[in-house]
């Protein structure tokens, strides 16, 4: 008697086992989002990664760094993007004009300095920007106007009256921000022009001399959703997320100022 007792006592809880794992909640399905992010803010974007993920553990942000022009092109084409970092704010309003974004998702961020930088060894010195037309001075590594860099560069020069004599000795990079820290790091250039939180992502560089803000445009960067995104909601948390005080903490160990409207 004992001996059946027991065996329908185990029989039972068998049973429930099974009725309580039917009643359980199904795991939760890993999201992946792919989020086209400008040059300037890759050194943030892994600690702003692993803050997130701490709260949304099912939320997978992959990170594809370029300049605004190439990741704006992949857009255009219709690659599968979910949301998108650009450096400066054109990018944004022309994928709008073609309505492959989500206009109420868009957000202004971060901002940061254009500075000069040259090797950590380096015994050049220049104490401004107006030193790059000087004969001494044989190569400078700069953007492309496919890039943000490039774009405010370009403006800078202009405006301070050097831009053909930089171009003369220019070495031009066309696909991402982070060439012109390569070129600059390899001795490819004896200076390059770059963002404030480039030049903090490397100990082999040194900063020169730091642009004047008013011989540019103000730097602003914009964020939105793309609009074929296949998880739009969880790509609009995630923007949401980096514009809160927490985010925007981390964004300024890495040399980028919150905007604050």
């Amino acid at each position: 008697m004992k001996s059946f007792q027991w065996m329908a006592l185990c029989f039972v809880s068998f049973v429930l086992a099974l009725w309580l794992g039917s009643c359980s909640s199904p795991p939760t399905q890993v999201v992946n989002l792919n989020f086209g992010a400008a040059g300037m803010v890759r050194n943030a974007m892994p600690e702003l990664e692993k803050l997130y993920q701490q709260e949304h553990p099912h939320v997978v942000i992959n990170c594809i760094f370029a300049g605004s022009g190439v990741i704006q092109t992949a857009i255009e084409r219709g690659e599968p993007f979910d949301g998108v970092f650009f450096a400066d704010i054109p990018p944004l309003n022309e994928l709008q004009a073609k309505g492959l974004i989500l206009p109420e998702s868009r957000k202004e961020l971060v901002s940061t300095d254009i500075v000069l930088i040259a090797p950590t060894d380096s015994s050049l010195q220049l104490a401004n920007f107006q030193e790059l037309a000087d004969d001494r001075l044989k190569t400078v590594a700069v953007g492309n106007k496919n890039l943000a860099i490039g774009r405010y560069t370009h403006i800078l020069l202009t405006r301070l009256g050097i831009d053909r004599a930089v171009a003369s000795k220019a070495v031009v990079v066309k696909v991402d921000v982070r060439e012109v820290l390569r070129a600059v790091e390899l001795g490819e250039a004896e200076v390059g022009i770059t963002f404030l939180s480039e030049a903090k992502a490397s100990a082999k560089v040194k900063v020169l001399a730091i642009a004047p803000r008013d011989f540019y445009h103000p730097i602003r960067t914009g964020v939105a959703v793309i609009k074929t995104s296949a998880h739009p909601q969880e790509m609009q948390a995630y923007l949401d997320f980096l514009s809160t005080d927490r985010a925007l903490a981390i964004f300024e160990k890495f040399g980028l100022r919150p905007l604050r409207s």
